[in-house]
């Protein structure tokens, strides 16, 4: 009977880890690694997205949305071009575009309702029938009623001493926000804008707009200087 051959045991060889290679080649920091390979990460996503968005319109690159306008009617006034953009529009560079104006408009939003929205929280039952009408208390939204709220008086003086607008907020502005809304419910007409803009992105695309890939549209298409290029690896 013959004796089985054993075989030597092989050594086992540790594995280098990604991040150990990055660190012993570059001398930078954990943080440094995760942050590169957040970047790697995105970048590989968005070359997907880039592959999807070419496969839908029949492109050779996205880079050729900056040719393919959405045509605007003649005389269309521009006050009703981001409308007609937004219903009709199949350039997905396009809709990225009105999408970060609308953004910044949203943001810097400044009217009545955005103002009493951010300030006006509650009122109390007393203040409203002193300043308003009390056969309306009950078509008020119950969130409005705060017993220990400051006097409505009080909360406009100070917020008019904010002169967060070019004339002052008056008990009648106060009382119609408070019939119409609830408390921290209104969208101002940009944030409105914003979400059919969305809406439309993702049914040109298939996906969710995001603001990478809005800055990345921008840099192809607009030629936008890129940030720093991605480093090769290290390994």
């Amino acid at each position: 009977m013959e004796t089985p051959i054993v075989q030597p045991t092989q050594p086992k060889v540790a594995t280098r880890r990604n991040i150990d290679r990055f660190l012993e080649a570059t001398g930078k920091t954990e943080k440094d690694y995760f942050d590169w390979a957040t970047e790697v990460g995105r970048r590989m996503h968005i070359n997907k997205l880039d592959a999807l968005v070419c496969a839908k319109l029949e492109l050779y690159t996205v880079a050729h949305l900056a040719n393919r306008p959405t045509e605007i009617p003649e005389g269309m006034p521009e006050t009703e071009m981001d409308e007609h953009l937004v219903a009709n529009s199949e350039n997905p560079y396009e809709l990225a575009c009105l999408w970060q104006r609308v953004t910044v408009n949203a943001e810097n939003w400044v009217s009545k309702e955005t103002i009493l929205n951010e300030w006006l929280t509650g009122i109390s039952k007393e203040d409203f029938e002193r300043w308003g009408d009390k056969n309306h208390l009950g078509d008020i939204n119950k969130k409005w009623w705060n017993k220990d709220a400051a006097a409505l008086d009080v909360k406009l003086e100070e917020i008019n001493s904010m002169s967060l607008l070019n004339q002052p907020l008056t008990f009648e502005d106060a009382i119609d926000f408070i019939k119409c809304h609830k408390p921290g419910s209104y969208v101002n007409p940009a944030q409105l804008l914003i979400k059919r803009i969305e809406e439309r992105f993702k049914a040109v695309t298939t996906f969710r707009i995001k603001d990478y890939y809005v800055s990345h549209l921008m840099k192809m298409c607009h030629l936008v200087p890129a940030s720093e290029e991605l480093a090769d690896l290290p390994f």
